[in-house]
This record gives structure tokens, C-alpha cells and sequence, in this order.
């Protein structure tokens, strides 16, 4: 079994004892497109083609989704917004590229676990539904990708190794830490990266351990430093007409399915990312955790000027919000 069917077993196993992957009828009288910047061996990729299952699932066949990934992230919001496509499922750090609140949960240091990035996305939903509003928009459901870590090629001590390192990252919060260290960070979309491996043009790569075991990272960036950097989310939001034009059944069907897939994708990723690391060891890459503490002292020293810089960007609602939840977050 590949490692990226290994994964899509963990994802469709806890789906399916949801009872959510049922038998479809043979006719769909509705199909919505959705985007997905992520391609279908991916974890995010997966997870679209399951819930697109889902929805087939909970309509019995009335509704139907047909996905593409010919649109990338950072145009998903006017794409949306636009009628171009109906649903889109979007890392959110391309969506802070318009409205610098979807941020937040990319911001460093902000959510050291699992279950704090389930906290911050609870604490922000309201205000990540108001933003897409703006955009004629509503918010589906969202997911977290694993803890971001910093795939290499040689291991990495300390800020010093980063220097002038060419390093993909995901979005522009990652990019400013990364300058901020010297490096050479450049923002680039999953399917950018991949053609550019095999050349060794970039030497270390800011994802989760779960992303570089469904590109097979290890193969170029051996190393794997757990940084615990950051917890991003995967948004998945839809056109507010294209929403509206569907009937009530198809409506509660689509919501159903969202809210499904919602609560078995948070269940998941703790064992996915259990499955991640014994995959990564099992192909020979070095896992390090945790990471070298000159290492994390550079980066939390690096991040300080990114969570000043979204402060000035957003409103004083949202920089309420981030206090408020950073205020209740228990010790640890």
C-alpha cells in the first residue's frame, strides 16, 4: 500500500463509520463545481473527493459535485465571489491576501495543538462567516491542517542554517518569519512546488509532516523538524446565489454533508498524523522532534513583527478577538 493510500484509508475509514458513504442513484439532477488547489493524492485533495461523495450521498443523487484544480487559491475568493465557481475549498492564508483576518490561524505560536486550532476556529467562525458575507459568500466548513514543520535537505540547528535557504512556503504570515531569518523564502501553491523538486532548486520546504508524505518530500528533504509552527485551515466556502438556487432538500443535504465532514476531518487528523510520522520513518527520513531549541528561540523571536503586522492590518474587532482567545488559552 502507498503511503498516500495508507492515508486515504485512515481519512474513509472514520467516514464511513459515520455512515456517510452509502450507495448513490444513478441520476444527479444538480452539479455544483468546486475548486480544490490540491491534487486527489493529497490529504486536502481526498478530503474534497470524500466530501463530494458525501454530498452525493446525503441528496441520494440529486446533487453532485464536480471538482477541479485549474484555479488556484490565491484567485478562489473573486472566483467564488463571481459566480466562476460555486464551492471552493481554500487554504486560508490565500484568502488573507483580500481580508487579512483569515490569517489568524496561520499566525505563529497562536495555537500549540490540535485542540487549540479547534478553540481559535470556533472563537473565529462568526467572523470568518461575516468576511465572506462581504464577498456573497457563506462558509461551509472548515479543516486544520497538522502542525506546520520545515522539510530540509541537511538538518537544521538553528536561524544561521536558513540563511539564504530557497524554502517554499504557504502563505505570506510564513514568508515574513522566513525573510526575517535571512532566508529565501518564496510562496508557491502545491502543484508549484512539485515540478520544481526533481531539479533540487529548493532546499527546504514549510508544510506539514502529512502534506510531504503525499508528495513523498523525503525523496528530495530528508529531514522533517516538528516545528509546531503554525496549524493553518483548509476553508471551504460557497457562492451565496449558487446556494440559494438550490432546493431545500438540496440545501439541507449540502449542510449535512459540510457538517459531517467538518466533525469526522478534526476527528481524523490526530491519527493521520500518527500514520504520517511512521510513514516518514519507514522511507528513512529523519524525524526531528523537538525541535533544536535555538531553532525554535530564532522563530518566535522572527515572528513577533508577523503578529504585530496582522494587528495593523485588521480591525479592532479582530484584534479583540485574538485577545480574548489568547487570554483564555489554558496553561501549558
Amino acid at each position: 500500500m502507498t503511503p498516500s493510500s495508507r492515508i486515504s484509508t485512515l481519512l474513509s475509514a472514520g467516514l464511513a463509520a459515520a455512515g456517510l458513504i452509502g450507495a448513490l442513484s444513478a441520476h444527479a439532477q444538480t452539479t455544483l463545481s468546486m475548486s480544490s488547489d490540491y491534487e486527489p493524492d493529497t490529504m486536502m485533495g481526498q478530503r474534497a473527493a470524500e466530501f463530494s461523495q458525501q454530498v452525493a450521498s446525503q441528496s441520494e443523487g440529486d446533487l453532485t459535485l464536480a471538482l477541479r484544480s485549474d484555479i488556484r487559491s490565491a484567485s478562489h475568493l473573486q472566483a467564488t465571489a463571481g459566480g466562476v465557481i460555486d464551492i471552493a475549498a481554500t487554504l486560508s492564508g490565500a484568502l488573507a491576501e483580500e481580508a487579512p483576518f483569515f490569517g489568524i490561524s496561520s499566525l505563529p505560536a497562536i495555537a500549540y495543538d490540535l485542540d487549540e486550532a479547534h478553540r481559535l476556529y470556533v472563537v473565529a467562525k462568526p467572523r470568518y462567516e461575516e468576511l465572506l458575507a462581504e464577498y456573497n459568500q457563506i462558509l461551509l466548513y472548515a479543516l486544520p491542517w497538522t502542525p506546520s514543520g520545515l522539510w530540509s535537505k541537511a538538518p537544521i540547528a538553528d536561524g544561521d542554517d536558513l540563511k539564504d535557504m530557497p524554502i517554499r512556503t504557504y502563505d505570506r504570515n510564513t514568508q515574513r518569519v522566513l525573510l526575517n531569518l535571512g532566508a529565501a523564502p518564496q510562496v508557491m501553491s502545491w502543484g508549484e512546488l512539485k515540478p520544481l523538486l526533481p531539479s533540487g532548486s529548493i532546499h527546504g520546504a514549510l508544510t506539514s509532516a502529512m502534506g510531504g508524505v503525499s508528495a513523498e518530500l523525503y525523496r528530495y528533504m530528508p529531514h522533517f523538524t516538528t516545528l509546531n509552527y503554525a496549524m493553518p485551515l483548509n476553508i471551504i466556502h460557497m457562492n451565496r446565489d449558487s446556494f440559494d438556487d438550490l432546493t431545500e432538500a438540496q440545501q439541507q443535504a449540502l449542510i449535512d454533508a459540510a457538517h459531517a465532514a467538518e466533525s469526522a476531518g478534526w476527528t481524523a487528523t490526530h491519527s493521520v498524523l500518527d500514520e504520517a510520522y511512521a510513514i516518514l520513518q519507514e522511507n528513512g527520513a529523519k524525524l526531528i522532534t523537538p525541535a533544536p531549541p535555538e531553532l525554535q528561540d530564532a522563530l518566535e523571536e522572527a515572528s513577533q513583527h508577523v503578529v504585530e503586522s496582522w494587528n495593523q492590518k485588521v480591525s479592532n474587532k479582530d484584534r479583540e478577538l485574538l485577545s480574548r482567545y489568547l487570554e483564555s488559552r489554558p496553561e501549558r
